[in-house]
């Protein structure tokens, strides 16, 4: 990313625009609630609860939106969680005191006690990005503020302001983003060892998105840094900033509620040779590149069978992409598919793909299966998972144009 050009969406969450693709990292209706609508809710959680590990794979971490919604989701709205401990108490009622790891609840007086620990299995998260400097900032990105009219990209999409009476508030508990930060302290400090950070977090226009729990802290040092020589103090240790300043209070929140259990691994890569060396089996997969059309090498049908091949038997991926091209190279790798359903809004939005056919709730319409044999499900191609993209665009082009297929548009006109 060449610059940090960000606008507030209507939920009050922090939107990015990337000027290389000419493109939005997030939706304008709300980056954090699609987030949530699309690859949260749309999770079958107690199939998840009953595994010892949970295993997910965060393609285009970006500034961390889906990981940290995941996390909020399960640690502070996770509603499978909390009928679990009232089935507890419920069994138990009025027998003995339970102890939890968040609380003490006493039943009665008796003297019997039992133990029950955080009900989530342990947590293991990969997230994968090229930009070192949104993985760098997505602790400090504050996830609800106020909007203001001048603050939306109003010219991609029409009547904004119809669609601001139905949006949801979202908010990411501060303690989520001091996970993140902690963990990429640890897994990966030379993220932070950015002169571009440095920038940004100096910079008076960005403390209105930026939390000030993380950047108050660090406000004394980030003055220090600015009135020294650059060429010598040019590298923003804020590794051991954090251990100065957080620690203690940080290990205790943690302990309290049970984060020691995750495992978050910031890596800054290629997705394609990151996944290819990549041993693990995932629970799930989150995919959230750039649309087909401007990086189709993280939607060719040899990624998509590469994220087959790295998906557990009753693993989800999901993504908000409804492309034809993409669903057809989902198909042809093996996956059913179906779509996500979004309440709030009572329709159909993006794709949810699984080796496991039970797992789809929603699949497919015969006249939607049926637009993958016209032209547009050609998928695009990238055999050796190294191609550029002009070059993978170029290839699909030209086999559209010489392939009889059916066009989208004759095909509407006699099914549609």
């Amino acid at each position: 990313m060449n610059d940090f050009e960000h606008f507030i969406t209507l939920d009050g969450s922090v939107g990015l625009y990337n000027s290389d693709f000419d493109d939005i990292y997030h939706s304008v209706d709300g980056a954090l609630t699609e987030a949530y609508e699309k690859f949260v809710y749309p999770v079958n959680y107690e199939l998840l609860m009953h595994k010892d590990n949970i295993k997910v794979l965060d393609i285009c971490y970006g500034i961390g939106y889906n990981t940290k919604s995941f996390l909020n989701f399960l640690f502070f709205e996770n509603k499978f969680k909390k009928k679990n401990l009232e089935k507890i108490l419920h069994a138990i009622k009025g027998i003995v005191t339970i102890h939890t790891d968040n609380n003490q609840r006493k039943l009665n007086s008796h003297n019997d006690t039992i133990y029950t620990y955080n009900t989530l299995p342990k947590i293991y998260i990969k997230a994968v990005d090229n930009d070192e400097v949104l993985f760098s900032l997505s602790a400090f990105i504050k996830s609800s503020l106020k909007v203001k009219d001048h603050e939306i990209l109003k010219h991609y999409y029409k009547n904004v302001d119809k669609k601001a009476k139905n949006i949801s508030k979202k908010k990411i508990k501060k303690l989520i983003n001091f996970l993140i930060f902690d963990k990429i302290c640890q897994k990966s400090p030379e993220i932070l060892k950015n002169n571009e950070l440095f920038r940004l977090l100096s910079d008076k226009k960005y403390d209105y998105i930026l939390s000030k729990d993380l950047k108050g802290i660090l406000r004394y040092e980030l003055n220090n840094r600015l009135k020294t020589d650059s060429k010598k103090q040019n590298i923003f240790n804020l590794h051991n900033i954090y251990y100065k300043y957080i620690t203690k209070w940080y290990k205790w929140r943690m302990k309290t509620y049970n984060l020691q259990e995750i495992d978050f691994t910031p890596i800054v890569g290629n997705a394609r040779d990151v996944i290819k060396l990549d041993k693990n089996i995932y629970n799930l997969i989150f995919l959230d590149a750039f649309t087909p059309s401007k990086c189709p090498c993280l939607w060719s049908y040899e990624f998509i069978k590469l994220l087959y091949d790295h998906l557990d038997e009753d693993g989800l991926l999901l993504t908000y992409s409804s492309a034809v091209s993409v669903r057809s190279a989902m198909l042809s790798a093996g996956f059913y598919i179906g779509y996500i359903y979004n309440k709030r809004l009572n329709k159909y939005v993006g794709t949810i793909a699984s080796k496991n056919k039970n797992l789809i709730k929603y699949p497919l319409s015969e006249y939607d299966l049926g637009l993958l044999n016209t032209k547009a499900g050609i998928f695009y191609r990238d055999k050796n998972l190294n191609g550029l993209n002009e070059a993978i665009i170029a290839l699909r082009e030209k086999e559209v144009e010489n392939s009889s297929k059916m066009s989208t548009s004759e095909y509407k006109k006699i099914y549609g």
